[in-house]
């Protein structure tokens, strides 16, 4: 076979493999060109410039694209952003409206003559206004007021694009249509040489009043009157009272109490027990009182106003609970006036923690509610004072008390002098409180006759028992003679001093007395004092642990607890009860030095020492001072 080669055809040309493109795709073929270094101006430089020049416009019309997809997206979320605002604002106006309570005062129609003396119908319902402002401003209620607002008085109209009508005058109407807004309207005539003015509140009858041509104004001022009785019949009730009209106001107060809307009858029945305690009508005021807690008995200025009325009467278990009720229902409550209302639910609060013994914890409490509400200070001090007396930081008591204005607590007796001696009472030191005793008994004697029982029996209790204490319990039944029985604090002195004479059935007459007042101890503490005297000493020592239950804050039956069980020899128990009580009254002279005389017993001479020399810092009697003063000379040496 001739391996030469043989021509083909003529004209036509044979390719081998290897120049076929390896792609039919035209942009791979450009490319591949361009790489292999063909001729720059070939078709294929053409195809990549072409094909460069479409990307670049690609690029440039899906930015634009981008930018307009989020111009979108923003004027999307900004529209419903605005959307929001618009819905949250007209929500916000309509909610507004629904809870608008008030009176709108309208012009009065006029005679003509009256209008060119400048007495228009505006300038007369403005002096209807004004007497209404004076009326409430001047009435001093726990009860939160409506409003008085007149409808004239927009000078400035904003005007709500395409409608004409001024932001005011909408306003007006959606109150007027969605709230509870009364309307007061009025006119006056000229009738003979005088004028009939008439004045309308609502759909409630018109009053009519007539005045002479020189009385306009008063007539002016008698038709408020009638306006403020039948728009706010509470609140002019208590303005009869404030204007010393105590009869017209009883009258008010129990037709509303019979008639009235549900929220004006409890405010009457509060009204009224208030006002039959202030005249001394216990029974009356207990009477209405109970039977109205029974309908309203979350209504917490009742309940305020009946532990007032157990107070008077000497029941503290019932006064406690209606005064727990108080605070409660008055700190939930909507329907008070805040500034009325908060300095008292602060003082019946800290009322609260004194009679439970929680003397620290108070003092703690009304230094804070001071320093929250200043302008309370005068009024909180009282309990200030009396928190620290009663946990014997004697000085500190004394030196709040020096800060009070100064007043006559009894005739002929300051109060600074009757405070001296409620603390030479506390201190248990006899000479002194027994150098003041005569003035304070003189100044009870020299009350008026109406006022000389109930004083009596607040404060005689206090000082029969120190008398007992000071071995005088003949004194002490002579100054009780002649008060009445049924007083918790008499019954319980009493009891006390019967006991202390050995009396039958004193246990029971205790246990009847601690039921009374299960919130205080001092049943507890007075019969284990009794136990003590008779000897039985663990008897005497388990009512004080009851006592400590019941009054977990209070040092004194931690005390009595440390002298009982150091009597009997056991001072490392006695240390430790002392320890207890001096966190809950650290500044009682009278527990650190028996504290430091246990200390001394268990041969701890520095801790009993260092005991001994605090106490020397704090108030005590003047025997405890004595013994402090040679304790301190002992181991001193």
């Amino acid at each position: 076979m001739d391996d030469t080669h043989t021509p083909s055809r003529s004209g036509e040309q044979r390719f081998s493999e290897d120049d076929l493109p390896p792609t039919p795709d035209p942009l791979t073929m450009a490319v591949r060109a361009d790489v292999l270094g063909e001729n720059p101006g070939s078709m294929a430089r053409a195809v990549l410039e072409h094909q460069a020049r479409l990307i670049r416009s690609d690029v440039t019309h899906r930015n634009w694209q981008i930018a307009r997809e989020a111009a979108g997206a923003a004027l999307m979320i900004l529209a419903a952003v605005s959307a929001f605002t618009a819905v949250v604002i007209v929500a916000t106006v309509l909610w507004s409206a629904t809870q608008y309570r008030g009176l709108t005062i309208q012009p009065f129609s006029v005679p003509p003559a009256m209008e060119e003396q400048g007495l228009t119908g505006a300038a007369i319902a403005s002096r209807v206004l004004d007497r209404l402002a004076e009326m409430q401003t001047t009435t001093q209620s726990m009860r939160a007021a409506n409003t008085y607002a007149d409808s004239w008085g927009d000078e400035v109209a904003v005007e709500i694009p395409q409608t004409g009508v001024s932001a005011g005058e909408l306003w007006r109407f959606l109150r007027s249509w969605l709230g509870e807004e009364i309307r007061i309207t009025g006119e006056i005539v000229r009738e003979g040489e005088g004028y009939r003015i008439t004045a309308r509140a609502g759909g409630q009858p018109a009053r009519v009043i007539m005045a002479g041509a020189d009385e306009i104004y008063a007539g002016l001022d008698e038709a408020a009157d009638a306006i403020f009785a039948q728009t706010q019949p509470y609140r002019y009730a208590v303005y009869l009272l404030d204007s010393e009209r105590p009869e017209d106001a009883r009258t008010a107060f129990e037709t509303l109490a019979a008639t009235g809307s549900p929220t004006d009858r409890r405010w009457a029945a509060a009204a009224l027990v208030g006002l039959y305690l202030d005249e001394g009508n216990l029974a009356q005021a207990l009477a209405i009182g109970e039977s109205a807690v029974e309908l309203h008995g979350d209504f917490g200025l009742l309940h305020a106003n009946l532990a007032q009325v157990y107070g008077m009467l000497g029941q503290p278990g019932a006064e406690l609970h209606h005064m727990a009720q108080a605070a409660r229902h008055l700190r939930s409550g909507d329907e008070y006036n805040p500034d009325e209302r908060d300095p008292m639910v602060v003082g019946m609060e800290a009322d609260l923690l004194l009679r439970g013994h929680a003397y620290l914890e108070a003092s703690e409490y009304l230094e804070e509610a001071i320093r929250r509400r200043p302008v309370s200070a005068e009024q909180l001090r009282w309990q200030q004072a009396y928190a620290h007396l009663w946990m014997y930081d004697t000085a500190r008591a004394t030196e709040i008390y020096s800060r009070l204005p100064e007043f006559e607590s009894l005739p002929g007796v300051s109060g600074r002098e009757d405070f001296a001696f409620e603390v030479a009472i506390q201190l248990e030191d006899t000479p002194a409180w027994q150098a003041i005793w005569p003035g304070i008994r003189e100044g009870v004697e020299a009350l008026p006759d109406d006022a000389r029982p109930s004083v009596a029996q607040a404060r005689y209790p206090t000082v029969a028992v120190a008398f007992a204490r000071a071995g005088e319990v003949d004194e002490a039944r002579t100054l009780l003679e002649g008060l009445p029985e049924g007083n918790y604090y008499l019954d319980l002195t009493h009891a006390y001093l019967d006991g202390l004479d050995g009396a039958n059935g004193i246990e029971a007459r205790f246990q009847t007395l601690i039921e009374r007042a299960p919130q205080l101890a001092y049943g507890e503490l007075f019969l284990a004092d009794i136990r003590r005297q008779n000897g039985d000493l663990n008897g005497a020592l388990d009512m004080l642990a009851e006592a400590h239950r019941k009054a977990p804050e209070w040092a004194d039956p931690l005390k009595e607890m440390g002298d009982l069980l150091a009597a009997s020899g056991q001072h490392r128990a006695a240390a430790q009860r002392y320890r207890q009580a001096a966190r809950r009254a650290p500044r009682w002279g009278a527990l650190h030095l028996a504290w430091g005389e246990a200390e001394q017993a268990r041969a701890r001479s520095l801790q009993a020492r260092e005991l001994f020399e605090r106490a020397a810092t704090m108030d005590m009697s003047a025997a405890d001072r004595q013994r402090l003063e040679a304790l301190l000379a002992d181991t001193g040496s």
